[in-house]
C-alpha cells in the first residue's frame, strides 16, 4: 500500500521511521520498563487474592502454541514487528490523518481486537485455550487491547513516529505476557492497572490526545 502510493516521500517517511535515532532517551526506560513494572505490580496484588506466589518464577517453555516452542519463540520475536510495519508503519497514521488522537486509538482498538479473532478458533494457540478456560478471561484479553492502543500509540508518536520505539514495547507486551507462570485473574488485574496508567496518560496529555490537529498527518501520508 505504501509503495503502491508511488509518493517518494511517503516511502522515505516510512524507512525514516525505521530509524532507532527516532527514539528519545526519556522514553526509553518508559518502553524498556513500563510492562514488567505493571506485570510485578498486578502479580503482587494477586496475592492479596490468595493467588501463587509460583507466579514469579518463569515459565518451564513459551507457549503461544501448545507444544510449539520453537513457533511461539518466533511469534513473540516476529509478531511484534511484522504487525507494526503495517499498524504504525500505515494503519495508525492514516486514521490519524481524520481524527485525534484519542478517536484513532479507540477506532484501532477495535480494529486489532477483530485482528485476533481467528486465533481464537486454531487449536492450541493461546487465544483458543482462553476461551476453553473461560469467558471471562476472553472478554478480558479484548478489553486490554485499548489500554495497550493507547499507550503504544502515545508512545509512537512521542518519539517522532517511531516505528521502532512501537515495535519496542509491543514486543516487550508480547514477551512479558508469556515469561512468567502469571495466572488470567492476574492478567485481569494487569489490564486494570494499564487502564489506570492509560487514563493517566491521557489525562496528563490531554491536548496531544483530543486537540491536536489531524492536519499535520495529512501531510506525511500524503494524503491531499
Amino acid at each position: 500500500m505504501i509503495y503502491g502510493s508511488r509518493n517518494k516521500g511517503f516511502i522515505k517517511d516510512f524507512w525514516d521511521r525505521l530509524s532507532l535515532n527516532r527514539i528519545k532517551l526519556q522514553f526509553l526506560p518508559v518502553i524498556v520498563l513500563l510492562v514488567p513494572f505493571a506485570l510485578f505490580l498486578a502479580t503482587s496484588l494477586s496475592l492479596l487474592f490468595g493467588k501463587s506466589t509460583e507466579q514469579f518464577a518463569l515459565v518451564h517453555e513459551y507457549s503461544v502454541i501448545k507444544g510449539k516452542s520453537f513457533f511461539s519463540i518466533a511469534i513473540i520475536f516476529l509478531a511484534p514487528m511484522l504487525e507494526e510495519l503495517g499498524w504504525r508503519g500505515y494503519g495508525v497514521d492514516s486514521l490519524r490523518s481524520y481524527f485525534n488522537l484519542f478517536k484513532t486509538s479507540l477506532l484501532f482498538a477495535i480494529i486489532w481486537a477483530l485482528w485476533h479473532l481467528p486465533l481464537f478458533f486454531i487449536n492450541g494457540y493461546y487465544h483458543h485455550e482462553l476461551w476453553n478456560i473461560s469467558i471471562v478471561y476472553v472478554i478480558n484479553f479484548f478489553i486490554s487491547v485499548l489500554p495497550v492502543t493507547i499507550l503504544i500509540n502515545w508512545i509512537y508518536y512521542k518519539n517522532n513516529r517511531s516505528i521502532s520505539a512501537a515495535i519496542l514495547l509491543h514486543f516487550m507486551f508480547n514477551l512479558f505476557s508469556t515469561l512468567f507462570q502469571t495466572e488470567q485473574f492476574t492478567k485481569c488485574l494487569l489490564t486494570i492497572l494499564l487502564f489506570i496508567i492509560s487514563v493517566i496518560v491521557v489525562i496528563r496529555d490531554k491536548d496531544f490526545f483530543f486537540y491536536s490537529s489531524p492536519q499535520s498527518s495529512r501531510g506525511k501520508l500524503g494524503i491531499k
